[in-house]
């Protein structure tokens, strides 16, 4: 019986002797490329042999811990800027026109996340909430003189909520990598964070 409860109280006692992965007073910044299911270019008069490619997102973003242990963790809040690149390309095969539409999107995002404590010293799990302002460019050209697109360009702001979650795992005490999911800047991330 005096050995169980030394396990059970080590269970309590053992996450205040790990260095955390994720603390007050840290700064963290992440680099990652992301998997964007939700922005595409413009589809006008798509035709025939229309093709669709997406780069990005590229994250840059910041998180600073503004709490010691809060419940089971401790919370964190910062921005993050990403940008990304869509293309379309079409044509019609009796007109010999080829029609191409371009959008850029640059994301401005406020962030905060929760981030367990699990007594785990190298890992950090955390869930959050946020809000990005997107700031799109789109562009459409095409070789057919008759259009009345032909020169087209237009600049808009959206935005909206997000809802994230993710991990992190630090190779070192002040570099590991991280993968991130949820409805936000991108579908899916992942990459690189420093702590300093």
């Amino acid at each position: 019986m005096k050995i169980l409860g030394i396990i059970l109280l080590s269970f309590f006692i053992a996450p205040t002797t790990f260095s955390q992965a994720f603390e007050k007073g840290a700064n963290y910044i992440t680099l990652s490329f992301g998997i964007d299911p939700y922005g595409k270019a413009n589809k006008y008069n798509a035709g025939h042999g229309y093709k669709h490619i997406s780069i990005g997102p590229i994250i840059l973003a910041y998180e600073h811990g503004i709490t010691d242990l809060l419940g089971i963790g401790r919370i964190g809040v910062g921005g993050a800027v990403a940008q990304s690149f869509y293309t379309s390309k079409s044509y019609y095969t009796n007109q010999n026109y080829e029609y191409k539409s371009n959008r850029s999107r640059t994301s401005l995002a406020l962030r905060a996340a929760y981030h367990f404590d699990f007594g785990v010293e190298k890992m950090d799990v955390y869930a959050g909430v946020g809000g990005a302002l997107h700031f799109i460019t789109d562009t459409y050209k095409t070789d057919n003189p008759f259009d009345p697109n032909y020169g087209y360009s237009r600049r808009s702001v959206s935005g909206g909520p997000s809802v994230f979650g993710g991990i992190r795992y630090f190779l070192t005490k002040k570099f590991g990598l991280y993968g991130e999911a949820g409805y936000d800047i991108s579908a899916l991330n992942g990459g690189f964070v420093f702590k300093f």
